[in-house]
């Protein structure tokens, strides 16, 4: 954005997106930006929203009111392993918590040496999510239900 306005550059990408049912992401847009872009997604037409690395963005992270509004205006969010502390952990725990799982996709940001194998990162993703009281049935919504979901996989 700038000045508060979406780019056209960004705005021909949105309508791609919106005429081929495609899943537009964020990247590493800023959360104010992200609050800007989501809405205008939605009234041009695309269906599936995704604030990328909502809590972990070089772009700047979701505070968890900014997460709410993005929920709100019908984007899933997205936390990454990439490799994330405990203190991370917990935030992300606590962030579902308070927002829901159905808002949430769970992913990988691995794969470069020398970090995990993917597989093993969300593993790892999961198990500490679960200790941090994140039910075995809301991880399967956040990985499995709601990335099928944004692909059309499922109604």
């Amino acid at each position: 954005t700038r000045d508060g306005k979406i780019l056209p550059e960004v705005l021909a990408v949105i309508d791609i997106a919106a005429k081929h049912d495609l899943v537009l992401e964020m990247g590493h847009s800023s959360p104010e930006e992200s609050l800007i872009i989501i809405p205008e997604a939605k009234r041009r037409g695309v269906r599936h929203v995704v604030v990328t690395h909502a809590m972990a963005s070089p772009g700047g992270s979701m505070t968890l009111e900014q997460m709410r509004e993005a929920a709100r205006q019908g984007a899933l969010l997205e936390l990454v392993y990439s490799p994330p502390t405990e203190e991370q952990f917990a935030q992300e725990a606590a962030a579902i918590k308070a927002i829901g799982a159905a808002s949430f996709v769970l992913s990988s940001d691995l794969g470069q040496p020398p970090n995990p194998f993917p597989t093993d990162g969300l593993l790892a993703m999961y198990q500490a999510l679960m200790a941090h009281g994140i039910a075995a049935a809301d991880i399967d919504l956040m990985a499995r239900k709601n990335p099928a979901r944004l692909l059309g996989l499922v109604p």
